[in-house]
This record gives structure tokens, sequence and C-alpha cells, in this order.
């Protein structure tokens, strides 16, 4: 039985379990020291080392993987980990957060780092000399017509100032010119056409400004450049296959991220692994084995599936979940981290809806509210008629090939590369690669009478 009272503690639980449920990556210390688990260690030592060993100062690292499977967290905690050290400058950024994603291009890419790279500098009270600096913001405001005379005078009349407490109208005019690459399309088509044209003038200007942080901290400079994996594959194909090599040029470590799906294309991918030295990618955690997972009796990978309980239980107050279910909820997200935060999202709105209803209702007679098998199932209804609404007949036939083949029949489908993209089916790795469907897709073919 429940009081008034204990039906609004209990709310109050959900509603907090929903806060630590955002689909958003782990960016912060704090964010990582509360919620962050040991996951992939390895590669992000990979990582750290081919930025340590790489011979010159202009390493390019291609870093992949399914969306949803932590790689933005993994990058926050290398950026952190780089950090310490005290011999890098890393600046990381979100290309979404930057320039709309419909309009992304390598030329906007590389004019983005240009502002994220000085407005880093300001953030870090990065001591450059005026007169470059004037320059610097001459040369941002000309390109985005924006209105730079203020702060070319705040610079010249508070050079020291910058250094002792920074000065928020830099910081505020970095602001607005991201603003403009984000909202005002005609500044950045103008960018793109002028640039594109002269490709090499914005990379020498990007290389001036990492010449000067480098001079200025001591630090060599490291770019992290994440998000590139969620655009559109179309977008993303045109970039590094046709206009791979302007990223490559800057002279300083980049690290890009590229959706997986893209890299199924054989000379889109041949044309990368001949310019940088390995493409590192980061696997979706396996449940099962490719020998097992279509077995009645199989076992799940204990070392999996206490990860990702333990993903759930720093996010999950115990007591709102019936633990007969808290495995089925681990196993429906195929191994994707993402997925499974999705899906105890939902499982808590709809415990807060039923907790909402029986106060509006004074229904106090009622057993506490936890997540059971009935949420599940209502949890994973809603989220196979989302799976279904784009697919057609010859999508569940794909997808049933997959299914039984573990492999796709053209590698370079573009559909198969959509659904691949949109986490329809997934891509395992043992000694080889092999393809399964989503649990949540399998859930519906089955439903369809298609398995």
């Amino acid at each position: 039985m429940s009081s008034l009272e204990e039906l609004q503690q209990q709310l109050e639980q959900f509603r907090a379990a929903s806060q630590n449920l955002q689909l958003e990556p782990l960016l912060t210390r704090a964010a990582l020291q509360r919620l962050g688990v040991e996951y992939q260690t390895e590669l992000i030592d990979e990582l750290e080392q081919a930025i340590d060993d790489s011979i010159g100062l202009d390493e390019k690292l291609i870093f992949t993987g399914h969306t949803g499977c932590g790689k933005s967290t993994l990058l926050a905690e290398l950026r952190f980990r780089l950090i310490e050290t005290g011999r890098y400058f890393v600046v990381m950024f979100s290309i979404a957060d930057t320039i709309e994603r419909s309009a992304v291009d390598h030329v906007n890419i590389l004019f983005s780092m240009a502002v994220q790279m000085l407005e880093a500098a300001e953030q870090q009270q990065v001591k450059l000399q005026p007169g470059i600096q004037k320059a610097l913001y001459q040369w941002l405001g000309k390109h985005t017509k924006t209105e730079s005379q203020a702060v070319e005078a705040e610079i010249e009349a508070n050079a020291q100032a910058a250094v002792k407490a920074g000065i928020p109208l830099l910081l505020e005019f970095l602001a607005a010119i991201k603003s403009k690459l984000k909202v005002n399309s005609v500044v950045r088509d103008e960018i793109s056409v002028e640039f594109a044209r002269k490709i090499s003038d914005l990379i020498a200007q990007i290389n001036v400004i990492q010449s000067y942080i480098m001079n200025a901290t001591g630090q060599q400079v490291v770019v992290i450049i994440d998000d590139l994996d969620k655009l559109d594959l179309s977008i993303t194909e045109s970039i590094f296959s046709k206009n791979i090599q302007p990223l490559l040029d800057p002279e300083f470590r980049i690290v890009y991220t590229i959706p997986i799906a893209t890299l199924r294309e054989v000379s889109l991918r041949r044309g990368i692994e001949q310019r940088v030295k390995q493409i590192y990618s980061m696997r979706v955690a396996k449940f099962f084995s490719k020998a097992t997972v279509r077995s009645s009796d199989r076992v799940p990978d204990a070392a999996c599936v206490e990860l990702f309980a333990e993903v759930l239980d720093k996010r999950l107050p115990p007591e709102l979940i019936d633990l007969t279910v808290k495995q089925q909820m681990l196993l429906k997200s195929g191994g994707v981290l993402r997925e499974l935060i999705r899906i105890v999202d939902r499982c808590c709105d709809k415990c807060k809806t039923d907790i909402r209803g029986q106060i509006r209702r004074s229904q106090f007679d009622k057993p506490p509210v936890v997540i059971n098998q009935q949420v599940l199932d209502q949890v994973m209804t809603d989220l196979q008629i989302e799976y279904a609404e784009p697919l057609g007949r010859n999508d569940y036939k794909l997808l049933k090939f997959i299914y039984d083949e573990f492999e796709p029949e053209d590698a370079e489908n573009q559909r198969f590369l959509d659904l691949l993209h949109g986490l329809y089916m997934l891509e395992y790795r043992n000694a080889a690669q092999w393809y399964d469907l989503s649990p949540i897709v399998i859930d519906l073919m089955r439903q369809r009478g298609d398995l």
C-alpha cells in the first residue's frame, strides 16, 4: 500500500533517475566520476599512444563505431588524460553544436576548427601577442560579417587583462560567430564558396593559430572533432571521399569521428587507409558469440552483463526495478550503451505517468510502482513501432537475410548501410566481423511472423 507522501517520494526518485538517463555523453570530470564506468580503456590507451608516439606533429586519427556505443564519452576521457600529461593543448568540440548537420562540409569543418581553437585559447587565458590576436579577430570578423572593431579596441586596451582574468567581450564575439555558423546559411555558404577556391589560405590560417598557441603555452595542439559520425551518410561520404585531403593538411594532430557504415564502402575505406596509419574502431559489447547467439539455452557473457549492470546501477536505484526483468533490459540493448539508457529512460517515463495517475485519482491502495515485466513490454512495443515505421517489404527481406547469414549479400548496398547506420543491425567482432539484428528488430520480426 502507498500513501500520498510515499507516491510523491517515489515520483521524485524516478525523476532523479531520469536526470541520470539523458542520452548525452559524459563530457565533464564530474559526470565521468559520478556515472562513468571502466569501458574499453585499452582503446583509450591505443589512441593516447598513437598521439604520443606519432613521428610528426601532424598525425591524423580516424575513430569509428556505432552511434551510441560510447565514443564521445571515451574521447572525453582521452581529452582529460592528454591534458593531465601537461604536454598537450586539447580542443574538443562537437560539429553538431557548431554547424547545421545538413550543411556540414570540409570547409566549414576547418573554419569551425579555427573558431574553436581561438575560443579554447581565450577560455584558458592563453597569452597571445596583442597584434597577432587582433589580426586573427579581424580575419574572423571579415569572413563571418561580424563587427569586430569593439573587440580589436579591447585587445589593444586590455592586453594584460586578458591574461589575468580573461576578456568577456572576446568570448561573446566568438559565441556570436559560432551562432552565425550554426544558423546563418548565407554566411556559411559564402565561407564555403570562398575557401573552396583557396582552401590552402584557410589551412594556413589554422596553422598560424596553432603555432601561436603552441608558442604561448609550450604545449602541442590536439583537436578532437566529435559527432561527424552522426551526420547523414551522404554527407560524410562526400567529405571523406572527395575532400579528405584538406582535412589532413593542418600541421597538428586531429582526431576525426566517422560513421561505421561509411567504412563499408570499399573505395572510400581504401582512400582513408592510404592516408592514415590506422582506423580505430570502438566495438559494440557482445553478450553472445556468433556460435551461440541463436541457441535457445545461450548464456550471456558474464563480464558484459556485469558492465551494463554497473551502468544501470549508477543511474537507477535497485528498489525501482523488478530484478526479474533487469537482465532482460540489459540484453535488449544489443550491447549499445545508448540503447540501454533509452530503454530504461522510457521505462521510467511509464512509471512516472502511472504514479501521477494514482496521485490524481487518490489511489493509495496499490503496491509501489516499479519497472516490471508489464512496463518493459509496453516500452519494447513502443520501440518496435518506431523501428517499423520506415521499413518496407524489401527491408524486411534484407533484415531476414542478415539474421540468417550474419552478413549482407552486398556490404556496399545503400539500404544495408542506412539500416546499419540506424542501428537496425549491429556489427560485432570475434576473429572476424559479423552482423546481427538489434534485439528490438528481432522481436518486431517475430511478431510479424518473419522469423
